[in-house]
Parts: C-alpha cells; sequence; structure tokens
C-alpha cells in the first residue's frame, strides 16, 4: 500500500533526481534507473513517470537543448511527509515498529521492544 500518491516506480525516478542533486536529463535519468536499481526503463515509460510526478507537482523541468528535470519535493520533504501519513494511519505503534526495525534488522528481543516503548513514552 503506497500512502503518499505516487507509485514505486515513480519514486525510484524521485530517488534518482534527489541523488543527482541538480536538474538531469531523461537520458541521464535512464541511466541512473538502470544502475543504481536494475530498471531498464524506455525512454517513454520514463516519459510516462515524470509527467505523471509533474501532474503531482513532485517535479518540473525546463528546456536547454534536451529537457532537464529536477524535484520540487526535497526527499527530507518527501520522508517527512510520507511519516506523517503513517503514524495517522497506523497509529503511535508505527513509530515503535519504525525504530525497532532500524536498531534491530533482524528482530528484537521482548527486552529491547520494551526499552523502545519506555523510551517513546517518556523520551528518556
Amino acid at each position: 500500500m503506497n500512502f503518499t500518491g505516487i507509485s514505486d516506480c515513480e519514486l525510484l525516478v524521485m530517488k534518482c533526481l534527489w541523488t543527482a542533486e541538480q536538474p538531469i536529463s531523461v537520458h541521464v535519468l535512464i541511466t541512473e534507473l538502470d544502475k543504481q536499481y536494475g530498471k531498464k526503463y524506455k525512454e517513454t515509460t520514463v516519459y510516462t513517470f515524470l509527467s505523471n510526478l509533474r501532474k503531482k507537482m513532485y517535479v518540473d523541468s525546463y528546456k536547454k537543448g534536451a529537457s532537464y528535470f529536477y524535484p520540487l519535493v526535497s526527499e527530507d520533504d518527501y520522508v517527512k511527509q510520507y511519516a506523517q501519513i503513517m503514524r495517522s494511519f497506523w497509529g503511535d505503534r508505527a513509530l515503535s515498529v519504525l525504530i525497532d526495525s532500524m536498531i534491530f534488522p533482524e528482530g528484537s528481543s521482548p527486552e529491547g521492544k520494551a526499552q523502545i516503548e519506555r523510551l517513546l513514552e517518556h523520551g528518556n
């Protein structure tokens, strides 16, 4: 379930744009999608993703010979938005599960979970 209104493929495009830190052409974007994520998208497919992202106000572009695309939403703002949506959907439990999965990727002990819950409740 995607909570932010953009598809997983569109999110990969955004990740490439955020990583680039400067506007990039579709050809560079296609290369980066393949290099970073092993996705071999055709040019028309990437243009479709970008068109959808533009309609959703996530990207914009300018033309200087080729079209260059850049994000309108920062990665930090996107992550904050995503976290707020998750928390509003799942409640405070989402925060506990997120922290637990980050600290103990292989799974935590009951004592570790209890400690995380205490930290979340009391802030210390």
